[in-house]
């Protein structure tokens, strides 16, 4: 072969009138544009978002990021790899196209000698590879047809044209080789293959089918350009949009809107609206959520109310939402017409289908929001929830009277720390631990442990309330409100360095949603809490049995707080535990049923989840479920009895683990009392790392 520095071929060979090309391209361009006005109008009338329009430098961090790396396409493993395989290689046609542009408009000559080598080897690599995904894609539509996955001719058009893109560019490549001849030929590997097939043309019958099929690509290529707004290839747009105003804020913290400000308004003409109730309400964010969902059903797949055949889907409810936006000039509604009354209630909140949607939508946040509105302007929400919520408002929570928490907080043996005084930690323990008596242990061995360490800590006593957590998940804002306001005053008059808390819900809501109150505290699940205590050597499991555990990723504990290694630490401590892992774990983890406000909610439909969630515990082979949540621990406890695994299969938090697992030490709580005492390498290790998240 040639020096391969002087590599190269015409370019343009055998097109006259290529100024034509550049009409098509300025046509395609005025069409592209129109389009894209029409969906950023679209997107620009739903109403204010303020909190989408700030860090821009870190919104443009997460688009190069999730763009660039595919990270969350990646995290489906068969359509990542096509989508992967499609994307990246529209790269290197993408690139190999501007050098081109530029040798044949501005008077370049890049596109020559060695890098005509690798571009040329690299567009045929990536042609290949776009085919093989495009086939991939088709077959997983066509052939595979998962249910989740719904296929139309508008879904499966595009792949056709894309691939019809590609394989138009390997036979016009074919036909100038054969018609002209090329010394270079073999680098063009792919386009030499198909020089083969037309080798017996004459030189004019080559020139005139060449021409040809060059023109009919670049037709079909205006034609793709043209039609992105206007097609499912809008997510080009939609989609890298949607991820740069994505939410940066923390998952569980939710949009909040100023009860009693707008109660309390003096004009006559303001609205009084909370939530979504019609189309109108939504926001110009949602509506971006809405345009750019590509309905890849992945959402539907994790979804644990889709997999226990519940009459819910969050593809569903997007694309419903979007239709509803179609038809708002007929003043729809959305539930009651668009959705049945029931349909929003049956989402656990779960947060599994933002976990792995690639467009970053915010299908919780927008759900939430429709059940704050039939909660608030419609009196409208399950009977079970509404008793709840009533207890709650009446009584200070869900489950018992007051005086019930003050008698076993009593007998419990802890100090209650009072308005003005201080400690290093207050233990929060959560409405669900302490009026159920069989979840009582659970404070009480976490007790037991921070007094084994020495810790300076004691609990609110009757101060101590709901968090306003189930209020929250049922769209009653008013109320949750007005707890929220309480529990942060009651707590601001305390002194303390940390928030312990056992729940992830009460976790949630006094990390995340406290701070627009006023509330900013250090708060610490127990289970981080209990890793630095063993990590430090506070504590040293000394006793085992043999056990075959499997840990439960509670909802929001880990997607919602990311926080998964530190509970699978302190199982790690157990001498004698096997550590094994459900098919559905960390980030995939699936729900325990009880969230979203069904711990007080039964809508006999389909399947339990929690039976499911205790069936994947069982094909483990799994003798022990632990957890770190109260409220999974009592789900997953009803679906052992259910199943009737009782003898099989133990169901207990990660504290009572590590205190039966204790020999007996001495009892340090008293030198607490000592101020000489040094402070506990602990806390200012947990303190530090709190803080700096």
């Amino acid at each position: 072969m040639n020096d391969l520095s002087c590599a190269g071929r015409p370019l343009l060979w055998n097109i006259s009138g290529s100024w034509i090309m550049y009409l098509l391209f300025a046509a395609a361009l005025c069409v592209f544009a129109w389009g894209a006005w029409r969906r950023i109008r679209f997107w620009r009338n739903g109403k204010p978002d303020g909190e989408r329009l700030s860090g821009w430098f870190q919104r443009l961090g997460v688009l190069l990021k999730e763009i660039l790396l595919q990270k969350r396409v990646r995290g489906s493993r068969f359509p990542g790899w096509f989508h992967c395989l499609i994307f990246y290689s529209f790269l290197v046609l993408v690139a190999t196209t501007v050098v081109v542009m530029l040798d044949c408009d501005f008077g370049t000559s890049l596109f020559g000698g060695y890098l005509y080598v690798v571009l040329t080897l690299a567009t045929e690599i990536a042609g290949l590879l776009i085919l093989v995904g495009v086939g991939m894609a088709l077959y997983r539509r066509l052939v595979k047809r998962p249910e989740t996955l719904p296929s139309a001719f508008a879904d499966v058009w595009p792949l056709g044209l894309i691939g019809l893109l590609v394989l138009t560019g390997f036979v016009v490549e074919g036909v100038r080789i054969a018609a002209h001849g090329d010394e270079w030929a073999k680098i063009s590997f792919v386009g030499y293959v198909f020089s083969l097939g037309f080798s017996g043309l004459s030189e004019q019958a080559g020139r005139s089918v060449h021409a040809v099929l060059w023109w009919m690509h670049a037709v079909l290529a205006m034609a793709w350009i043209a039609s992105i707004p206007f097609t499912k290839f809008v997510h080009l747009l939609s989609l890298p949009t949607n991820i740069f105003f994505s939410k940066l804020k923390p998952r569980g913290e939710l949009s909040r809107v100023d009860i009693m400000k707008l109660m309390e308004s003096e004009d006559p003409d303001a609205d009084f609206n909370v939530g979504v109730g019609g189309a109108e309400d939504f926001t110009w964010k949602q509506r971006l959520d809405f345009d750019a969902c590509i309905s890849c059903g992945r959402c539907d797949e994790v979804c644990p109310a889709v997999q226990a055949g519940h009459p819910f889907s969050p593809r569903e409810f997007v694309a419903v939402c979007r239709e509803a936006l179609d038809r708002a000039d007929d003043g729809q509604e959305v539930m009651g017409k668009c959705f049945d009354n029931q349909f929003v209630w049956y989402c656990r909140t779960c947060m599994a289908c933002m976990e792995v949607c690639p467009a970053c939508i915010d299908h919780v946040d927008t759900l939430i929001e429709l059940r704050r509105n039939q909660a608030l302007m419609h009196g409208h929400m399950p009977t079970d929830a509404a008793r709840a919520l009533k207890l709650l408002e009446r009584q200070g929570n869900p489950f018992g009277p007051q005086g019930d928490r003050m008698e076993w907080v009593e007998d419990l043996g802890v100090r209650i720390v009072g308005p003005g005084e201080e400690c290093d930690v207050i233990y929060w323990i959560g409405c669900c631990t302490t009026f159920d008596p069989t979840k009582r242990r659970i404070a009480e061995d976490l007790c037991a442990l921070l007094k084994l360490c020495g810790i300076s800590f004691g609990v609110l006593g009757t101060d101590e309330r709901c968090c306003g957590d189930p209020a929250r998940l049922l769209g009653d804002e008013r109320l949750f409100q007005d707890v929220a306001k309480s529990q942060v005053e009651d707590l601001n008059r305390r002194k303390f360095r940390i928030l312990l808390t056992s729940c992830p819900h009460c976790y949630n809501v006094l990390k995340n949603e406290y701070p627009q109150f006023g509330g900013h505290f250090n708060v610490v699940h127990h289970s981080e809490f209990l890793h630095e205590m063993l990590w430090s050597g506070e504590l040293m499991p000394r006793l085992g049995i043999a056990r075959r555990i499997v840990y439960h990723d509670p909802c929001y504990l880990g997607r919602y707080q990311k926080v998964y290694d530190s509970p699978r630490q302190v199982l790690k401590s157990l001498p004698g535990a096997q550590i094994v892992e459900m098919r559905s774990n960390k980030e995939r983890s699936l729900c325990c049923g009880g969230g979203g406000g069904h711990f007080w909610m039964d809508l006999k439909t389909g399947r339990r989840i929690n039976n499911l969630r205790v069936e994947q515990a069982r094909q483990v082979h799994a003798d022990t479920i632990a957890t770190g949540c109260a409220y999974c621990q009592q789900m997953l406890t009803d679906a052992v009895k259910q199943l009737d695994l009782d003898d099989e299969i133990e169901v207990v938090d990660i504290a009572t683990l590590i205190m039966s697992s204790l020999r007996a030490l001495p009892d340090r709580s008293a030198d607490s009392a000592d101020e000489s005492r040094d402070e506990p390498e602990l806390l200012k290790r947990v303190g530090t790392q709190t803080e700096e998240k």
